[in-house]
């Protein structure tokens, strides 16, 4: 293609003028040649072949998927619009779909503008991060007719978001909101007045209500046929009695997740026994699948004992009152007992659930147990610890116990009698509160952890002291004797093939029973009786050697370790010398004076 560039006079400025304007329509026509060209060479590619609506669906399925990736107030949450950048015909697509555009970034009120017109008549997603403009907010919670899921999770202290949620709220009691199924509103536990739920609430296909530092009425016509329930932190004046709660309960029977932290019926600190009630006025929930509940554990038992379910997840959170602990737990372990027996019995299709794994943890001076029907949960196999854990299917069973140093010993073993242990095959442990003589006796029950096969500890030097007890030879052993300790008895953990010891402390003094020898001697001792470990993993451990290691691997096949070594082997000059040695801090010195 030949162009040539019309004959310019340079005298004639207009004329000059008029060749520059014909050799701009000329690119102009070019430009536009070219890009029809190229639609219509992208046509010919085999994914043009797609019908709109199939691409329309692929691009909501990423865009759903980047926004679950990303925080609701990152510019990442928008990455999905490259595939209007792509070619002509996509981001006709794109922008031909509104429900791309259903979910407004209200970190930006232009933005937000856009979206609310691109996505039509769409049912709208709101959902805030930790950023994000009260306007853009505003503008998007006008459209209530079209509302999908709200999500206003704000900050504590946020005045602005506080009379937000206070005006859509107003608004719900007298409009309606007839596509809205997910509501979640938190406002932080110092904001005055507190949002209250009105009684009336026109929201017919709500399925799903999340609120912390909100009140309701719990005769609130919000809790009808709902099937997720999160209740968090309500003002002691809304508190439910319990009428009230299983009366709001059986308005929902499809139920299948319920959360109540803070939120159950009150109980005095010097109750002596729990309140009664017949087996009619019990409410029946035979969709629950998650059941959460926190509070005082008097009131946790309380409501336990009005709900029928075959739940299988479980999480208690429960707190010793000003009253009588031990009174407290002995009320409480029949219902805790009825409670458990529900997440490991028989279903429907004959194929028992039983704990494959446990967890044994102390966050905040607390006493939780995790109980899972996988052997390795992943949430575990992770760097410990695993604190606060999502509620899964992982790890069905989650208990926490706040109650006084004195109690631990009797809720351990309890509990250790009330789930079934023999099907144990992997145990971790990461606590540091103090032990006592026996107890891994205690919680694994005399013999009950038949089935143990791995085991993973960090904790305090008394677990490592005890256990080293509990794995000597209960015939002949080679080991140091246990003064007035009897060797009769089954073997501990007779299954035991593989040990992890993290972030320990190994001593060397006779006065104990923590020698890297003793632990020697045990090992022999198993490998005589035919139980030896497989597997011996150490790591972050002090007061153990390579000389110590070199031995082990005699009786253990496979020995990992990160030679890490406690400093006192190098420390072995005498003080005149390290002195000598020894560079001044000053050396150093970063210029600030002290």
């Amino acid at each position: 293609m030949t162009l040539c560039c019309p004959k310019v006079i340079p005298d004639s400025p207009v004329l000059a003028s008029r060749a520059q304007i014909e050799i701009d329509d000329e690119i102009v026509a070019l430009e536009e040649r070219t890009r029809a060209l190229r639609t219509c060479r992208n046509s010919l590619s085999p994914i043009s072949s797609l019908p709109p609506e199939l691409l329309s669906a692929i691009f909501v399925h990423h865009a759903q998927q980047t926004q679950f990736l990303h925080e609701p107030h990152s510019p990442a949450i928008l990455s999905w619009l490259v595939v209007g950048h792509i070619c002509r015909h996509w981001r006709g697509v794109a922008l031909g779909t509104p429900e791309l555009w259903a979910t407004p970034f209200l970190n930006s009120s232009t933005a937000t503008d856009e979206m609310l017109t691109r996505s039509k008549m769409a049912p709208l997603n709101l959902k805030i991060g930790l950023q994000y403009r009260i306007d853009a907010i505003q503008k998007a919670l006008m459209h209530i007719e079209r509302l999908q899921v709200v999500s206003l999770l704000f900050l504590h202290g946020d005045t602005a978001g506080h009379r937000c949620i206070m005006e859509f709220i107003d608004k719900l009691s007298s409009c309606s909101a007839p596509r809205l199924k997910s509501l979640a509103l938190d406002v932080g536990d110092k904001q005055a007045p507190r949002i209250v739920i009105p009684i009336s609430f026109s929201a017919p296909n709500l399925c799903k209500l999340q609120i912390k530092h909100c009140d309701l009425s719990w005769a609130s016509s919000v809790l009808t046929g709902l099937t997720v329930l999160h209740i968090k932190k309500v003002s002691l004046e809304r508190v439910p009695t319990l009428d009230e709660l299983v009366s709001a309960l059986r308005r929902m029977p499809a139920l299948h997740t319920l959360t109540l932290e803070d939120a159950l019926p009150a109980l005095s600190p010097h109750t002596s026994s729990l309140p009664h009630t017949s087996h009619t006025m019990n409410v029946q929930l035979l969709h629950l699948k998650q059941l959460r509940l926190t509070a005082k554990m008097l009131e946790v038992a309380n409501v336990l004992a009005c709900i029928e379910s075959t739940t299988s997840e479980v999480r208690l959170v429960c707190r010793a009152s000003s009253g009588d602990p031990n009174q407290e737990w002995n009320l409480s372990l029949p219902i805790i007992s009825r409670a458990l027996e529900s997440c490991f019995k028989d279903t429907p299709n004959d194929f028992r659930q039983v704990p494959r794994s446990m967890q044994l943890s102390s966050p905040n001076s607390c006493i939780r147990l995790h109980y899972s029907t996988i052997r390795n949960p992943l949430s575990w196999a992770r760097e410990m610890p695993c604190h606060d854990a999502d509620l899964s299917a992982e790890c069905p069973v989650i208990l926490d116990f706040d109650f006084p140093i004195e109690m631990r010993r009797t809720i351990l073993s309890d509990l250790g009698r009330l789930v079934p242990l023999g099907s144990i095959e992997a145990m971790y442990c990461d606590f540091f509160f103090a032990c006592w003589d026996g107890f891994w006796a205690d919680i694994l029950t005399r013999g009950g952890a038949r089935n143990l096969a791995y085991m993973y500890l960090r904790g305090p030097n008394q677990a490592l002291e005890e256990l080293l007890k509990s794995l000597r030879s209960r015939k002949h052993s080679v080991s140091r004797s246990v003064g007035g300790r009897s060797q009769q008895g089954p073997i501990f953990s007779p299954a035991l093939s593989h040990l992890v010891f993290h972030d320990l402390e190994f001593d060397s003094s006779l006065f104990n029973w923590m020698r890297p020898s003793d632990f020697l001697d045990v090992l022999m001792d198993r490998v005589n009786e035919g139980r030896g470990l497989e597997h011996l993993t150490i790591t972050s451990t002090s007061g153990i050697f390579a000389r110590d290691v070199q031995l082990l691997r005699e009786v253990v096949a496979d020995v990992s370790w990160d030679e890490y070594e406690s400093d006192e082997e190098y420390f072995t000059d005498t003080e005149e010398d390290y002195d000598g040695d020894f560079i001044d801090y000053e050396d150093y010195s970063d210029g600030y004076a002290s």
